[in-house]
């Protein structure tokens, strides 16, 4: 799935991974251990950074460690809220959200990098405990996202494994790029 860039966004990429190959053949267990899988993934991804390499941005133009986890815990909250649209209601037309704009908005530099990954787990486990008590043919719901067309529950479970994935890619930039200034 590919997200267009508005104006301000330019410096930022916004195109998700894709979904794997033949991803219709993983069960639904395994879409939901994938996405239960994501606060541990992100916590690998940033295990023995110091505090000043969390805030670091040594990338032009690009976020900040704390930054990305901050947008991640925001988008978690608006992609439970989607998934639990589609499940509960007949075709939802999901809210557009622009995650890229909260940033300077919400001040993600001085947050706190442990509340933020709290709240990641939490939703995360809360939605996976949901997902896991869904119906089969739940999966195949459908919502509407005006960029995007017409989604399942299951591409939007997708997205959010997938959203993860692809912010921690900056993330392992960020670090390379340390060491690479050390």
């Amino acid at each position: 799935m590919t997200i267009r860039p508005t104006t301000h966004q330019q410096k930022m990429p916004t195109t998700l991974a894709p979904a794997p190959p033949k991803h219709e053949e993983f069960s639904i267990e395994e879409l939901i251990d994938a996405y239960e899988k994501g606060p541990s993934e992100i916590r690998d991804a940033i295990a023995g950074m110091t505090e000043e390499e969390i805030t670091a941005t040594p990338v032009d133009g690009m976020w900040s460690t704390l930054e990305v986890v901050c947008h991640l815990a925001d988008c978690e909250q608006f992609f439970a809220d989607r998934m639990k649209r589609t499940a509960a209601t007949d075709r939802p037309e999901l809210i557009e959200v622009d995650g890229f704009r909260y940033n300077d908005a919400m001040d993600y530099a001085n947050h706190n990098l442990d509340e933020e990954l709290s709240l990641i787990n939490a939703t995360r486990r809360q939605m996976a405990r949901t997902l896991r008590l869904l119906p089969r043919d739940a999966w195949n719901r459908e919502a509407t996202l005006r960029e995007l067309g017409t989604l399942t529950l299951r591409h939007l479970v997708l997205h959010a494994i997938n959203h993860v994935h692809h912010h921690l890619e900056y993330v392992k930039e960020k670090r390379k790029a340390m060491r690479r200034s050390r």
